[in-house]
């Protein structure tokens, strides 16, 4: 049995997407993103360390150990197999689940992928030391130091909505997995190698953003040339900058790869 919380949206007689958030996000993130696709059964969970799924120690907090909780919440709801997809930290389970659990997932979504194979990615470790610095100095130190630090204020002169996302990790539940989880994914990878990628046969949907230092086009645009069933590729409005049309843009597409 998992122990995973998720919300729902949708009636479980249609078809099942589940869907997996971003690092430092929730099932919050996912629901408000898809409030209504038509005749889906939306599963979104909190991951290890997110959300309500708190009570997980730090060997748990890793892309195969995240891959293996969501087969498990699948069996707990009687799921063989379902289109599965993810944002960002999500995107890389993803591809974790279809590398090692290939039977379990018909179409994959990868939205805004922000892991290729390598650990410690340079555009996500602001993300990793605000983990870090909460664990060992509190929130308001960690605070502190971050504003201070010389890349965030580069950032923040740059693209001011990107670093306020980062700012926003300060206003989660301060557990200890809710911490560790923001600097143990980053020192992970969701895929041994790119050569990976070119194992994964189920029709797939890579999309991008731009100006979003935090899920770099390039990352997108190295999965979908290794993917060797990628049906579509798009690049969506600025998440950051213009929400609205990036929710509307997002929504239309996976609602027709999902029904084609």
């Amino acid at each position: 049995m998992t122990l995973l919380t998720y919300r729902t949206i949708g009636q479980p007689s249609h078809k099942p997407l589940l869907f997996l958030h971003g690092l430092g996000a929730g099932a919050v993130q996912t629901t408000s993103a898809f409030p209504a696709l038509p005749n889906t059964y939306l599963i979104a969970p909190d991951m290890p360390g997110h959300g309500d799924s708190q009570d997980f120690p730090p060997q748990e907090l890793n892309f195969d150990r995240f891959a293996d909780h969501v087969v498990e919440l699948m069996d707990e709801l009687n799921i063989k197999s379902c289109d599965i997809g993810g944002l960002s930290m999500g995107a890389g389970i993803t591809l974790n689940l279809a590398s090692r659990f290939p039977e379990r997932l018909q179409k994959m979504i990868l939205l805004r992928p922000s892991w290729l194979h390598q650990k410690m990615p340079e555009h996500l470790k602001l993300v990793a030391y605000v983990g870090q610095w909460i664990e060992q100095f509190g929130i308001d130190a960690a605070r502190e130091k971050l504003l201070a630090d010389p890349d965030f204020q580069r950032l923040d002169q740059k693209n001011k909505p990107v670093a306020n996302s980062i700012g926003g990790l300060f206003q989660r539940p301060v557990t200890p997995a809710s911490t560790s989880v923001l600097y143990k994914m980053w020192q992970d990878a969701p895929f041994p190698s790119l050569d990976e990628l070119a194992t994964i046969t189920h029709p797939a949907l890579v999309l991008s953003t731009s100006k979003d230092e935090l899920h770099p086009p390039h990352t997108a645009d190295m999965i979908a040339s290794h993917l060797p069933n990628l049906r579509h590729q798009n690049v969506l409005p600025p998440r950051y900058h213009e929400p609205d049309a990036y929710a509307l843009a997002l929504n239309t597409i996976i609602q027709k790869f999902l029904t084609q």
